[in-house]
């Protein structure tokens, strides 16, 4: 009998003369479905069936121009970032139809009989065949070292330089985070990265060269440790695995004291990295800069978790959406903070 002390868990079907990995494995499994559970949980306590903006707000009125003149008082600014900020990086996203994974893999589909294209991104297709992965990776040239940060990437590493930014979380894995040059403890990166692999047989770490070097010449990276041929996993999430406990311990502190959010190049769609806007004080501002608005639906929230914005709400006093290209919005917003022209030079070095 194990109890595990933090969730109180009971495994029952341990039986006396189990090896000490099979153990250890209904342990994993346990911890496993644990924060696949506070996920979920998370996302449940965060939906407001009230479903109408907060009454009291830091801004004098929900505009570019209240954000800009708050802004310049902040001291914990969080940014919370997808797939849209990297695309003009040459990095495609999941979801935009046309030019989204998702709308671009379907010779993968016909040929590994799969019914969906999220299956190709699952835990549990990988453990079964990591090919079609690593096949889809080397296609789409992926990850490279043409791709480097845009301008909202180093956008994050000018607030860090101006002393206002909490924290980065983004759902990427292409580490232009770390490339940027942000500090280790400024970023979380939810869905892990390419940065490093492990094996998942003998638990060898490797870093992104190894990687990036096995999915050039196209082969599925295999472990190297006398006597091992394993599979060597890039230490990103997949669709069926938990995150890391850096994410739920950072998050909570962290919009405790959060005084502006920045959300930028997600549809949202993805728990619980999702709930993060609803979980920040209620009066703060919270700027979108996306394409188009997300999260506006009161029964989609209701029903399906996730946070709510209010852009078009009558008593709407906090949430402010910028439209269009994600670095012009960048450039337009540091414009009217007044800081173009240092952040014009940090670009010039930075993007040489």
């Amino acid at each position: 009998k194990i109890v595990m002390s933090k969730a109180q868990i009971t495994v029952e079907e341990y039986v006396p003369g189990s090896s000490l990995a099979a153990v250890d494995a209904k342990i994993k499994e346990m911890d496993d479905q644990f924060k696949a559970m506070m996920s979920k949980f998370i996302c449940m306590v965060t939906n407001d069936p009230s479903a109408k903006p907060p009454e009291e707000s830091a801004l004098s009125s929900p505009t570019l121009k209240s954000l800009c003149t708050y802004m310049k008082k902040c001291k914990n600014i969080i940014l919370l970032c997808g797939a849209g900020i990297s695309t003009s990086a040459g990095v495609p996203d999941f979801r935009s139809p046309g030019t989204g994974l998702y709308d671009n893999v379907q010779e993968y589909l016909t040929k590994y009989n799969l019914s969906d294209p999220t299956q190709l991104f699952t835990y549990e297709f990988f453990k079964k065949d990591p090919g079609p992965y690593y096949e889809l990776c080397q296609d789409v040239k992926y990850p490279s070292e043409s791709i480097k940060p845009t301008v909202a990437h180093y956008f994050m590493k000018f607030l860090e330089k101006k002393k206002v930014l909490l924290r980065v979380y983004t759902q990427n894995v292409d580490m232009l985070e770390r490339d940027a040059g942000l500090s280790d403890d400024k970023f979380v990166e939810v869905h892990g990265s390419f940065n490093s692999g492990t094996c998942m047989k003998c638990s060898k770490t490797y870093d992104r060269l190894y990687l990036k070097t096995a999915i050039r010449n196209r082969q599925v990276p295999k472990c190297d440790a006398d006597g091992c041929d394993g599979i060597i996993k890039p230490n990103i999430v997949m669709f069926g695995e938990p995150l890391s406990q850096e994410f739920y311990c950072k998050s909570s502190a962290d919009v405790r004291i959060c005084d502006c959010l920045i959300v930028m190049g997600t549809s949202l769609q993805v728990n619980p990295a999702n709930a993060i806007p609803s979980r920040v004080p209620k009066a703060i501002p919270r700027l979108l800069i996306n394409r188009e608005k997300v999260c506006t639906d009161p029964k989609f929230h209701a029903n399906f978790g996730g946070p709510l914005f209010f852009f078009d709400h009558p008593n709407n006093k906090h949430d402010i959406h910028m439209a269009g290209e994600i670095d012009a919005s960048i450039r337009t917003l540091v414009g009217m903070l007044g800081w173009k022209k240092e952040f014009d030079s940090m670009l010039k070095v930075e993007m040489k």
